[in-house]
């Protein structure tokens, strides 16, 4: 610690005293006191409440700390403890009566300054009602005859809640062993993490459930959880080890297991597959009342009764929880402002377990859903485009985090490659395994391991707000002696961003009449780029990252369609109506959530959309006839922009491409001023666009 830090915190102190008077009281008073944790390292909680009162929802009892010294002189320890109140305070077998507990800091004052290298044992005993976060999640909490704790809150800053219920050092980089001891009522069971070491009786008609830790945890992971639970196990046979499963649920909830967690093997299999071991003691889940939410507590997941349905219909939300094994728990966001690396990670997870139980399209089908909303209502929702790393406070847990967050480790994905990935991304959590990491970290690792400069994608994705989009302009193909060269003129918008994306990996397909198809990529920087293929046929379509391996600002699908009827686009606002196929065909749909290029607008008493419009490609036979099916609405974040205007009527431009100029075409609208859709009597190959007439004043 620097001298002149040292004198300021000394100061406090005894400015404290004096304003306090006798040590040991309360105060709520001061807002802050100088943490000093970054002196200080906890390495063991032994955490023991011995009353655990639901109609008073109280809590009481002791926890006792060791403390290594990591710079030193130190003079005081600063522990953390929200609304509690502390009984008495111990250091080794002494009592002592030189604490401040102000606000949520437990100052402690060394009978002399210790020296780094030092280990400190303190006990602290403490009782009263537990912290609730102001937003009704986080804390411990009190329930329907249960108490849980929830490790942080959304409302608190900083967010991390182990201070809800012990004495410690609240952060997401101090990481601990822990020895959790529950005394309940013969008739409850008391859950935390680890392994159950034993349950002893503690008086009549109560037990003390002991349960430890063989792994470090930050404080917010660890847990403790009681009520009237059943217990079923199973096995899980890893490729290290055979693991314990443990459910505790609700007596009514025990028949529901089976159905439930049907495909949980198979997840925990696909996440050890991609990321490593599965890395804690057991696979835990307990059951917790509704409106609390689930958490990603280590070895103890808090899944709330309504996911306990028997059937496969919430199968995402404990698979979200469980690959916080890896993305959160082994290894823990450096602080706050990284917790996509937490958040997003898990809510990509939920796509990935999707593509080893059912399938690529099932993936790609939740990726496209999920791109979807968070192009669509993220920025309202958070109020404004962000950046993942560096998010602020107030949006830890906003939608930035978690639907960027997963859209950016798909595209990262798609940016290495399945093999460099996964192997990078096993590499990495080992690496870090049982510690913190920051976005600087993942990049700079991945860096160094795949040998792929990774500092633009992360500039682009992580460390700037928004999204940059990606379209052909134009293509040329020219007859060669030996085949064609087909050259691609390749464009990129921003979303929400004024920062241009460099050196960009697009990959370009190309279809023959028969769908067969060459895929090669292009790399460019800045506003456009251009590559020439050489191809041993004429394209009769060529389109921009097919596979849907970029989450850029578009939503898009690709249908092969097979007879007449309608097929829908879900993710695109757009549907088909097949009226004539002779011979089969395809058909992609592309919703860019950008303004069209309109410089060479024809219709100059058009108000044309300026955040949105439509890509119709494909493989049309010969005969092929369809309507197409636009939507429009102001009520979901799409069209407001437009319905500023003054309008006397709707209108859907059309054109071949970019380059041509806007024409009308022939439609039938259905709907009211602010919702409806429109439909194009004969759809074509080009772009779409939303467009009102303006009200003439003469």
């Amino acid at each position: 610690m620097p001298k002149l830090l040292l004198f300021v915190q000394l100061a406090c102190f005894f400015v404290l005293k004096c304003n306090l008077g006798a040590f040991g009281q309360s105060s709520n008073g001061l807002n802050q006191i100088f943490s000093n944790k970054d002196e200080l390292h906890a390495m063991h909680y032994s955490i023991h409440l011995t009353s655990i009162n639901e109609t008073k929802k109280t809590i009481q009892g002791y926890t006792e700390v060791a403390l290594l010294v990591k710079t030193g002189p130190l003079p005081t320890v600063v522990l953390e403890l929200a609304s509690l109140t502390v009984d008495s305070v111990f250091m080794g077998n002494n009592k002592t009566n030189s604490y401040n507990h102000i606000d949520n800091y437990l100052e402690i004052h060394l009978s002399s300054p210790a020296k780094a290298g030092d280990t400190i044992r303190t006990t602290i005993y403490y009782q009263g009602q537990p912290y609730v976060d102001p937003s009704g999640w986080g804390g411990f909490h009190f329930a329907g005859g249960y108490a849980l704790n929830l490790g942080v809150g959304f409302s608190s800053d900083p967010h991390n809640l182990g201070k809800a219920w012990f004495p410690c050092i609240d952060d997401f980089q101090d990481r601990a062993l822990y020895d959790v001891y529950l005394t309940v009522s013969d008739d409850k069971k008391a859950v935390s993490g680890g392994k159950l070491i034993d349950v002893r009786k503690a008086g009549n008609n109560i037990s003390t459930w002991h349960w430890r830790t063989d792994y470090t945890l930050p404080t917010y992971l660890i847990s403790a959880t009681t009520g009237k639970y059943e217990l079923r196990t199973d096995t899980f046979n890893g490729i290290q080890n055979n693991i314990p499963i443990t459910f505790y649920c609700r007596p009514m909830d025990t028949a529901k297991i089976g159905g439930t967690f049907t495909h949980l093997k198979s997840i925990l299999q696909c996440y050890e597959h991609h990321f490593g071991p599965y890395p804690f003691e057991r696979i835990g889940y307990v059951g917790t009342p509704g409106g609390l939410g689930a958490m990603e507590h280590a070895a103890n997941i808090s899944y709330p009764f309504s996911g306990w349905t028997g059937t496969t219909e919430n199968e995402w939300w404990y698979a979200h929880e469980l690959s916080h094994a890896w993305f959160g728990d082994k290894v823990t966001c450096s602080t706050a402002s990284d917790m996509w690396l937490n958040e997003g990670w898990a809510v990509w997870c939920e796509s990935l377990f999707r593509e080893d139980v059912y399938g690529k399209e099932a993936y790609k089908k939740n990726i496209r859903s999920k791109l979807k909303a968070a192009l669509q209502t993220t920025q309202i929702i958070d109020g404004g485009y962000f950046a993942l790393s560096g998010i602020p406070a107030n949006l830890t847990y906003g939608n930035t985090v978690y639907e960027k967050g997963g859209q950016v480790a798909h595209t990262l994905r798609g940016y290495l490659g399945d093999s460099l990935f996964f192997e990078g991304m096993k590499a990495y959590l080992q690496k870090y395994a049982y510690n913190s990491a920051s976005s600087y970290c993942l990049r700079d690792f991945l860096t160094a391991y795949t040998g792929i400069d990774l500092a633009s994608f992360f500039d682009t994705w992580v460390l700037s707000p928004g999204f940059p989009h990606f379209s052909i302009d134009s293509s040329q193909i020219v007859k060669t002696a030996s085949g064609y060269d087909a050259t691609v003129y390749v464009r990129q918008k921003l979303l929400g961003t004024s920062k241009y994306s460099n050196y960009n990996h697009l990959e370009i397909s190309f279809l023959d009449n028969n769908w067969q198809r060459m895929t090669d990529t292009l790399t460019f920087s800045g506003t456009s780029g251009m590559k020439t293929f050489h191809l041993p046929y004429i394209p009769a379509m060529v389109a921009v990252d097919l596979d849907e391996k970029i989450s850029d600002a578009t939503t898009d699908e690709m249908k092969k369609i097979y007879s007449i009827g309608e097929y829908d686009f879900p993710e695109t606002f757009c549907s088909i109506k097949v009226k004539q196929l002779k011979d089969s065909a395809l058909i992609r749909i592309t919703h860019n959530w950008v303004a069209p290029d309109n410089m060479l607008d024809q219709l100059s008493d058009f108000h044309i959309s300026d955040s949105h419009y439509w890509t119709v490609e494909g493989i049309f036979p010969q005969g092929f006839q369809a309507e197409g099916v636009f939507t429009y609405s102001n009520s979901i974040a799409l069209d407001q922009s437009l319905f500023n205007k003054t309008e006397c009527s709707f209108l859907i431009p059309y054109r071949p491409g970019v380059g041509h100029p806007w024409q009308p075409t022939s439609f039938t609208h259905f709907g009211t001023r602010t919702n409806g859709t429109i439909i194009v009597d004969t759809l074509k190959k080009g772009e779409y666009v939303l467009a009102i007439r303006a009200k003439r004043n003469d």
